[in-house]
């Protein structure tokens, strides 16, 4: 390979489509793969190798969000692309039996709910070896005290005939929420599917299979802790771009201390 801008062997385009793989395969971890850490200092030390790998990620739809030791190789899906997951799509897989509309919202709240339990403060997503946390219970609270702070404040605006720009759409996502159940159970004792617990570990669970959480069992409580990774913490910066993200954390819903792929969306300033 020579140059920036140079040409490229064989062996070179067989390298840089060797690491977009590796990065497709979210639970691998490049401290226990040696070739896949060498090609990850490749790409730092070789600009031209950067290069080569962006241009054939974007030639798969595919662009490069980040790629670090810690981390591996972590690509976003381009729109379009056959690797983009949509929130609509997401939400019928889970086989939820209710509207679509309504499943897309509870489910795009849900993903939003657990990256800022996660990282609940900037530095946090500064903090490269951070590891934020977070279970069911304490996602699905968060949601609810955000749900309470936004009627309460719509409320006090409505009182004073100075509505807040977005406060009923912002209300609307975050009630349809509300009104869910936090648990059910089904004739075998298992949480129905309806329930905001159950859509919050279907989202928690999706995100360990994306290599984003690391899945662990509470010693002292009876849940499930999930941890963050290095992929999910990139994943986050960029989502923390999103309006509603940003509103969440706006709202006072910030995790409390532990005792504890991101589906893309569409428009970036609502969730349905």
């Amino acid at each position: 390979m020579s140059g920036v801008l140079g040409t490229y062997s064989e062996h070179d385009a067989e390298e840089a489509t060797q690491l977009i793989g590796f990065g497709l395969r979210p639970r691998l971890r490049p401290h226990r793969d040696t070739e896949y850490a060498a090609l990850l200092r490749r790409y730092d030390e070789e600009p031209a190798f950067e290069q080569l790998v962006k241009k054939s990620a974007a030639g798969l739809g595919l662009r490069v969000i980040g790629v670090t030791q810690r981390a591996g190789a972590v690509f976003g899906a381009l729109p379009g692309s056959v690797f983009e997951t949509k929130l609509d799509h997401y939400a019928r897989q889970a086989r939820q039996a209710h509207k679509r509309e309504s499943e897309r919202v509870l489910h795009g709240i849900a993903h939003l709910a657990i990256a800022a339990c996660c990282f609940p403060r900037p530095q946090d997503l500064d903090d490269d070896g951070y590891v934020g946390q977070a279970t069911v219970p304490m996602v699905d609270n968060l949601v609810r005290h955000a749900s309470k702070e936004l009627s309460e404040r719509v409320a006090g605006t409505e009182e004073n005939s100075d509505p807040m720009d977005g406060a009923l759409e912002l209300e609307r996502a975050w009630r349809a929420y509300q009104r869910r159940p936090e648990a059910g159970s089904t004739s075998d004792g298992r949480v129905a599917t309806p329930s905001t617990e159950a859509i919050v570990g279907k989202a928690l669970r999706y995100l360990v299979d994306q290599g984003m959480l690391t899945e662990t069992e509470d010693n002292e409580r009876p849940v499930k802790v999930y941890r963050t990774t290095g992929r999910y913490q990139l994943q986050v910066r960029e989502l923390a771009a999103v309006e509603a993200y940003d509103e969440l954390l706006r709202l006072g819903a910030t995790a409390e201390p532990a005792a504890t792929g991101i589906l893309p969306v569409s428009d970036p300033g609502k969730l349905y």
